[in-house]
């Protein structure tokens, strides 16, 4: 999930203009990807480290891979929500400078509902994980790992509110048309810069 946001981000700074993002758009999808891989990881070896621990310090272990892990999606998702508002700091500040090639698409209502409802996946995804941080600081066997109340309201709940966002408001259907013309590539072709040096 948060995946599928680090790349929607990309497709958005194509659509109002590369020129007022500080990265280009295969500098977030490339660097917050890859911290999400290295999560998963951390978070994979973490578990089967303390599944297949016996004496409890090899637990702990498994437990503070783990948690290695999770922090670095916490870190990752609040860094990725400040270069977030940033951008859209620029944008509020040089209206006149965004891109008109797709005008009719970031002035539609629909359009803006997806970034509201983007917003909303990406709060609710930060909060789930900041809980799991949380939840794993007292091992398997602490309070908030036991109490089914805060799991319900914290973990299913803010994954349902992030998965209905992200469904309902489906970037195929909220970029109405647009999504493969906002693509961006994640290396120059070599080739067509210098045909055009040759043309020019």
């Amino acid at each position: 999930l948060s995946a599928a946001i680090y790349l929607c981000l990309a497709r958005i700074v194509v659509v109002y203009g590369e020129h007022l993002s500080r990265f280009r758009p295969r500098t977030y999808t490339i660097i917050f990807c890859g911290c999400d891989l290295l999560s998963l990881v951390l978070q994979a070896a973490g578990g089967g480290i303390a599944s297949g621990a016996n004496p409890f310090s090899q637990t702990q272990l498994g437990i503070n891979v783990m948690l290695a892990g999770l922090s670095v999606q916490v870190a990752s998702l609040a860094l990725f929500a400040s270069f977030c508002a940033e951008f859209a700091f620029r944008l509020y500040r040089s209206p006149s400078s965004w891109s008109t090639e797709h005008a009719g698409l970031y002035q539609s209502k629909l359009f803006k509902a997806y970034l509201c409802g983007l917003a909303a996946a990406l709060l609710t995804i930060f909060i789930r994980s900041a809980f799991r941080v949380a939840e794993l600081s007292g091992g398997f066997h602490g309070p908030l790992a036991n109490n089914q109340i805060s799991f319900m309201i914290l973990e299913g709940g803010m994954i349902i509110i992030a998965t209905s966002c992200l469904t309902i408001l489906h970037p195929g259907v909220c970029f109405e048309g647009y999504w493969s013309a906002a693509n961006f590539h994640f290396r120059s072709n070599k080739g067509e810069n210098i045909e055009m040096e040759d043309a020019e």
